[in-house]
């Protein structure tokens, strides 16, 4: 444990916090892009335009395969799928890319401490001190752990950081927290 770790605790003793847990994480821009993408696609607007685009793809299939008769597509069907299926998710990526490639927060190594008052956030470049009756929601993923401090910021965390029992033990937590929106799996 570095000096910067020990700090966090002393403070935590000091101002009478029971420490709870301790981590330390990181995201790789994968594990990033493969989360954001899952929640993006999950949105029911999301749904919907990639079932217009599979049903492009059928019309489109079905006319060329001769399999479903389908009027012959026109050029605004192949437009339409070519920008659900091609054009958006390479616009998506993009900005998963550029939000990932701009912040610090993201890429750097990360020790958090959860306290029963408290979520305290130390990084190479940045201390953060919340409070949990300031917290959005919390949402349980099945990899995942998002801590919402408003509608589109929160504190990623990946289960893989916790033991066995500490992913229960921080459930167990947020389950104290009076007011807390959970959405646990």
């Amino acid at each position: 444990m570095d000096s910067g770790a020990q700090n966090l605790i002393n403070y935590c003793i000091v101002n009478h916090f029971p420490m709870i847990i301790t981590i330390i994480t990181s995201i790789t821009f994968r594990e990033y892009a493969k989360l954001l993408f899952t929640l993006t696609y999950k949105k029911p607007t999301m749904i919907l335009i990639v079932c217009i685009g599979l049903i492009m793809t059928g019309w489109i299939g079905g006319y060329w395969s001769g399999l479903l008769p389908v009027p012959e597509p026109l050029i605004y069907q192949y437009i339409t799928l070519s920008l659900i299926a091609v054009v958006q998710p390479a616009f998506i990526y993009s900005i998963i890319r550029k939000n990932y490639l701009s912040s610090n927060h993201l890429r750097e190594l990360l020790e958090i401490i959860f306290t029963e008052k408290l979520i305290i956030v130390k990084g190479n470049s940045f201390l953060t001190e919340l409070t949990w009756e300031k917290t959005f929601k919390v949402v349980e993923l099945t990899n995942w752990f998002l801590i919402y401090q408003n509608n589109l910021s929160a504190i990623i965390i990946p289960k893989r950081v916790f033991a066995i029992n500490e992913c229960d033990q921080f459930k167990g937590l947020l389950r104290s927290i009076p007011g807390l929106d959970l959405h646990l799996q």
